[in-house]
């Protein structure tokens, strides 16, 4: 029991190197110094600071979207995401197969990293209010208040979390106050209805206390934090995800219409950091995981980068350190290697040709005996092995477009402004002016149905590989998923019961108020 009350009572605390590159700027790279005690941390502006920043650093040192990418292979459940035909590992295979079982350590470290952050987030949210910060540090870049602004990216981060895990697991452990002594450690399930009031909760109340931009000026004030607008575009799809279409549409629009200059960018490829050579946090970008090879290692050595490369590159590139294992890549009906008999509705059958899209997200990459196969290029870095500096997306504009286009059509028909959006992306895809007509602009006339079956493809072309499909694939139903993985790919063990994951068993060893799901 020590050690229960001891990793969520103790906070593990992260100093961080502030990048002051133009431009672009990094965010948060902590340097671990060891564990203090709450108290001993929050008594000052840099106390707090350095809590804020530990939240986000648990994004990168767990194994969320970096170590074993947890979060990221939840899409390989999805009909987008294939393991190496060659070198199937037990690791990937038992996710795309439906055959996970309660004892695995994938769904361990999703709660485990996840409640890290809401752990991390709720001190944040309980000391931060109770201390003074000197005069120099009432205010940052833009004239918001510090306080206001470190609250409220707690409050956004608590909500990251929670909606993912209620998205995986369903009913989970609701947690909004600090643990402070060992009777708050075990504490049942609460309902999927509860977690999503708070999430919207959490997230209202960020939209007003985050500020619109950063300044980039200084410690607290770096490019990459979240913004109202994060804040804002998150809401928008925990709304989306609810089926509340009219909160959904309203939100995105917010977005949208931004007053802080946030819009897409004029080409695909400027979204992705090793594609483009080198920006990050864009014009596009709303919330991205930042990584960085420059070393933050407690001696400066030990790279804080992406893994992407060791994932989903060639396995003939061992540069870096690390060779691929090629286990990340795109569903193709047309490949030779691993698919069933009969098998359909690959991703990359999704595309038109000449879909540049299609070519910054994919590429012939050499895997295991020398087979040549589609392998994901989006986020790969040649010879960066586990060390890449790009960083990962999580919201950009675009989505805003595809929320808006999708949720205005759900309340009955699209209206032009949803033609217009998706219009905007399929030019963008093709290398056209955003705002010229086009031969490859969909009809203005579109039925309900038509325009759903467009927004799906359109979502699926653009957020290809970004952690999206499987849960747009839950918010499409049960029905879309039995014949997208099942009739269509041939996985024959999903059923209802697999549209949650298993709660590890080890979490329901320690805390004998959950119950496990169904079907595990």
């Amino acid at each position: 029991m020590k050690k229960i009350i001891n990793y969520r009572i103790v906070f593990l605390v992260s100093i961080c190197l502030l990048l002051t590159q133009v431009g672009c700027k990094k965010i948060l790279n902590p340097l671990p110094v060891g564990q203090q005690t709450v108290d001993a941390n929050f008594t000052d502006f840099n106390g707090s600071l350095t809590a804020v920043n530990g939240i986000y650093a648990q994004l990168t040192n767990g194994n969320l979207y970096r170590g074993n990418n947890q979060l990221i292979n939840v899409d390989y459940a999805s009909d987008d995401v294939l393991d190496d035909p060659q070198t199937v590992s037990a690791r990937y295979s038992l996710i795309d197969y439906f055959e996970i079982s309660a004892n695995n350590n994938m769904t361990f470290q999703l709660w485990d990293d996840f409640y890290k952050i809401i752990h991390r987030s709720n001190v944040v949210i309980a000391r931060v209010p109770t201390i003074v910060f000197p005069t120099i540090f009432e205010t940052n870049g833009t004239g918001s208040s510090f306080k206001e602004q470190f609250i409220g990216e707690a409050l956004f981060m608590r909500a990251f979390a929670n909606f993912n895990l209620v998205r995986l697991f369903g009913d989970i452990p609701l947690r909004t106050k600090e643990i402070t002594s060992a009777n708050e450690v075990n504490i049942p399930r609460a309902k999927v209805a509860d977690v999503y009031a708070q999430i919207e909760k959490d997230l209202s109340l960020a939209v007003l206390k985050l500020p619109i931009s950063y300044t980039n000026s200084g410690n607290g004030n770096e490019r990459g934090r979240v913004t109202k607008w994060s804040a804002l575009g998150l809401l928008a799809d925990v709304y989306l995800t609810q089926k509340k279409f009219t909160e959904a549409r309203a939100s995105a629009l917010q977005v949208i219409q931004n007053n802080s200059g946030f819009h897409i960018n004029n080409n695909y490829r400027d979204n992705f950091f090793p594609i483009n050579g080198g920006n990050e946090n864009t014009v596009e970008s709303l919330f991205e995981i930042q990584f960085s090879s420059s070393g933050i290692g407690p001696t400066g050595t030990a790279a804080q980068g992406n893994n992407f490369a060791a994932l989903m590159g060639p396995t003939t590139d061992a540069a870096g350190g690390v060779p691929s294992i090629a286990a990340y890549r795109p569903s193709d009906n047309a490949s030779l290697l691993g698919n069933e008999p009969g098998f359909l509705g690959g991703l990359i059958q999704e595309y038109e040709t000449g879909d540049l899209r299609l070519t910054t997200n994919f590429a012939m990459g050499r895997i295991g005996t020398g087979a040549t196969i589609l392998l994901t290029n989006k986020f790969y870095e040649p010879g960066r092995g586990s060390t890449g500096n790009g960083n990962y997306p999580v919201y950009r504009m675009a989505e805003m477009y595809l929320i808006y286009a999708e949720a205005t059509n759900e309340l009955g028909t699209p209206d032009i402004a949803s033609i217009d959006y998706i219009n905007q992306l399929r030019r963008r895809a093709f290398g056209l002016q955003l705002s010229t007509i086009s031969a490859r602009d969909i009809a203005t006339l579109q039925t309900q149905i038509s325009f759903r079956t467009i927004v799906q493809s359109e979502r699926r072309k653009e957020l290809a590989m970004e952690n999206k499909r499987w849960f747009d694939m839950l918010r499409y139903g049960l029905p879309f998923m039995q014949d997208a993985l099942v009739n269509k790919q041939k996985r024959i063990k999903f059923n209802q019961t697999k549209m949650l994951f298993p709660i590890a068993q080890i979490e329901i060893d320690l805390n004998p108020l959950i119950i496990q799901n169904p079907g595990y």
